[in-house]
C-alpha cells in the first residue's frame, strides 16, 4: 500500500512539473530576419556591367526623379532581364531586373518594382 501511494505521489509530481508557469509563456528569442531581395556581390554586379557594355543598343529609362535605392518604378517604365550567365550562375538572382538610368544600373526586385541596388556603370 505505501509503495503504491508513494508511486501516485511520485506521478503526480512529475504531472505538476509538466504544468509549469513558465511552460503557459511565449516562447521570446531572437528575432530572425527572413531574407529580402540581396544584393548582387561584386562579381555579379561585374557580370552585368560587362553585358550592359557590349550591349549598346540597351534602353534608357526616363525618371522623374533621380534613382535611388528603396524607390519604387513606375510600371509604364519597361525592366530588362538579367543576362543569362549571371542568372544562372546565381540562382537566386534569376528573378531579378534592371534599367539603365544615366552612369547607372539599378537592379529591381520585379514582384515590388523596387529598386535594392545601384552599380555605377
Amino acid at each position: 500500500m505505501l509503495r503504491s501511494s508513494l508511486r501516485l505521489v511520485a506521478c503526480g509530481l512529475i504531472a505538476l512539473g509538466a504544468v509549469h508557469p513558465a511552460a503557459s509563456q511565449p516562447v521570446q528569442g531572437t528575432p530572425v530576419e527572413t531574407g529580402g531581395p540581396r544584393p548582387l556581390p561584386p562579381e555579379k554586379q561585374k557580370m552585368i556591367l560587362d553585358h550592359v557594355k557590349r550591349s549598346t543598343d540597351l534602353p534608357q529609362a526616363s525618371l522623374s526623379e533621380p534613382v535611388r535605392v528603396g524607390m519604387t518604378i513606375p510600371p509604364e517604365i519597361e525592366l530588362l532581364g538579367l543576362p543569362q550567365d549571371a542568372a544562372t550562375t546565381v540562382p537566386t538572382v534569376t528573378t531579378y531586373n534592371y534599367l539603365i538610368v544615366g552612369d547607372q544600373i539599378a537592379i529591381i526586385e520585379p514582384e515590388t518594382r523596387k529598386v535594392i541596388q545601384l552599380v555605377k556603370r
